[in-house]
């Protein structure tokens, strides 16, 4: 294996859940509240329990073949060409993710905190700063996750308690408002985000307990399934479907409308710390998958050689794949959907289906 670190089902489950938050805590509220209006709440929770399934199928492919990541289950499945050919899809769509995630960041800090800074140096900065970590390698990601999440988790609950004088019920009226309709196609765009997990196929084989990290992977996915859940109500509640829907980064607008007194007033950096941490440790882990995957592709022997490289295609391609934050939601409501479907459900369950047929068939010729 050409990482040689291990991580135990508790990082791993701190991981998946600070990568479950990833960039969505700011960005997938707004698209949500466009389609589905005040019941996008109830297509977040619909989203949560359906990803599940996803993830099982995930869980069941991690079992097959335990010490092998996705790019080794094409090989030993499809073939050696055929199976190469295949993984080149699956990469694109990480190296994709990542560069969506650095563009993210310099959108953001350009338009909210930053505002006259060049958008490059920001993206410079935080892909370099990803990279350092991906040249330390998972064991340190993760424990590093470990180390944030607590204060992750104690900002949500400060953010959450502060925002509950701005809340108004009648902002989530009428429930069913809209019919189900809109419901159901907000739940196929907030897959365009869940089925990323897709992603900790190249992590799976460097967790140590196997059937330890099946449950840690439901557990994470829920906990940031959670929190995904309640910034999208309070943003309903506190902000409305109106205003949401029209706000680039809703959750940030939503620290601002906090007020207690004259003491304690617009708390939004507590969003931005929550959402920088989270993002980082997303982007990481992607940066990591990619870097391991291409390494594995082409039979190198160390994948930290491939880091630096990634990093000069990464940074142009996050400036040029969009000229603006409005193509960039466009591209979440209506792109990132089919090309996450097709790419982290149809494809591994392809390999679900062909590996167990395979393993069934090898199986008995060998009693006979």
């Amino acid at each position: 294996m050409l990482e040689k670190g291990k991580i135990n089902a508790g990082e791993f489950l701190v991981v998946v859940a600070a990568f479950t938050i990833g960039s969505s805590i700011l960005v997938v509220p707004a698209p949500g509240a466009e389609t589905a209006r005040q019941d996008t709440w109830i297509a977040a929770v619909i989203t949560l329990f359906t990803t599940l399934f996803i993830i099982f199928i995930f869980n069941q492919l991690a079992t097959l073949y335990p010490s092998m990541t996705y790019v080794e289950y094409n090989e030993k499945i499809y073939g050696k060409w055929i199976g190469k050919i295949l993984t080149l899809p699956y990469l694109f769509y990480i190296f994709f993710i990542v560069c969506g995630q650095v563009r993210d960041i310099g959108d953001f800090f350009t338009t909210e905190i930053l505002v006259d800074t060049p958008m490059q140096m920001i993206m410079i900065i935080f892909t370099l700063t990803s990279l350092i970590g991906v040249r330390l390698g998972l064991e340190v990601i993760c424990r590093s996750a470990v180390i944030f999440f607590p204060w992750i988790i104690m900002l949500f609950v400060l953010l959450c308690l502060f925002v509950i004088p701005q809340i108004k019920l009648e902002y989530i009226q009428p429930v069913f408002g809209e019919g189900l309709k809109p419901i159901i196609k907000n739940v196929y765009i907030n897959w365009g985000q869940t089925l990323q997990m897709g992603i900790f196929l190249m992590i799976m084989p460097y967790v140590a307990k196997k059937e330890e990290m099946k449950k840690t992977f439901y557990k994470g996915f829920l906990i940031g399934g959670i929190v995904m859940v309640t910034v999208i109500t309070l943003s309903i509640l506190v902000l409305g479907a109106d205003l949401t829907a029209r706000q680039s980064y809703p959750t940030y607008m939503l620290g601002k409308k906090v007020r207690i007194g004259t003491f304690l007033q617009r708390v939004e950096v507590i969003v931005a710390i929550i959402w920088m941490l989270t993002i980082y440790f997303k982007m990481a882990i992607c940066y990591f998958g990619l870097s391991l995957g291409l390494a594995q592709l082409f039979g190198l022997k160390n994948y930290k050689i491939l880091t630096f490289p990634l990093a000069f295609l990464i940074i142009p391609f996050a400036i040029f794949m969009s000229p603006n934050i409005v193509s960039i939601n466009q591209l979440i409501s209506k792109t990132l959907t089919p090309y996450s479907f097709t790419i982290c459900f149809i494809l591994p369950l392809l390999l679900l289906m062909i590996g167990k047929v395979k393993k069934r068939s090898a199986s008995k010729a060998t009693k006979m």
